[in-house]
């Protein structure tokens, strides 16, 4: 009778340590996966949302991290104005920051930028023959040192963005630049934009 009720006990000790096992093993599993989503999740996110390539003359192409330490950026993107409707033309502007150890130059004007977008949805980019800011608006070249920043304001020479579409919106943002070498040099960030309804 002894022995019976200890092979018993050591039965269900058994069964408790194998359901004990299949319970953790689950718990486990289902923490593992909920934080690979989780993760997976997030990295789109990320990428949708401050995605980074560096183009230098056309040759070669660096993604995100390749310059961070020693390149220029764009910095807090964001439309002008910053809430875009259904219908309304709008600019792009950014913050440059050359955290390169040359000076870097490029054009400014209200009739010629070198910064331009592309949109995946939802804006509708239209070309026109002129600019009409006035005669006074002359187009200057910016010299911006190793260290110094400045915020950037435009679409290219004869062009327009146009909403014509409410829900977000993915733009690819194009800086154009020179290099002291005179090496024509580009970076491309882009950004989300939600664009409301009329």
């Amino acid at each position: 009778m002894i022995l019976t009720f200890r092979l018993l006990g050591v039965s269900l000790m058994r069964m408790s340590y194998k359901t004990n096992h299949k319970i953790i093993s689950t718990i486990i599993t289902a923490t593992f996966l909920t934080i690979l989503i989780m993760y997976l999740f997030l990295q789109e996110k990320v990428h949708a949302s401050s995605s980074t390539t560096f183009v230098i003359d056309n040759n070669a192409i660096y993604h995100d991290t390749a310059f961070l330490s020693g390149g220029v950026l764009l910095l807090t993107i964001h439309t002008e104005p910053i809430v875009v409707h259904v219908g309304n033309f709008f600019r792009i502007q950014a913050m440059v920051l050359n955290n390169s150890p040359g000076t870097i130059s490029f054009a400014a004007g209200p009739c010629d930028s070198t910064v331009s977008a592309i949109f995946n949805k939802n804006v509708v980019m239209k070309h026109e023959l002129s600019c009409f800011a006035g005669p006074s608006a002359a187009t200057h070249l910016v010299k911006l040192r190793p260290g110094e920043k400045v915020s950037i304001v435009g679409t290219p020479i004869g062009t327009t963005y146009q909403a014509v579409a409410s829900g977000p919106t993915i733009a690819s943002v194009t800086f154009q630049y020179q290099l002291g070498t005179g090496a024509n040099a580009s970076i491309i960030k882009s950004f989300e934009l939600n664009i409301m309804h009329s």
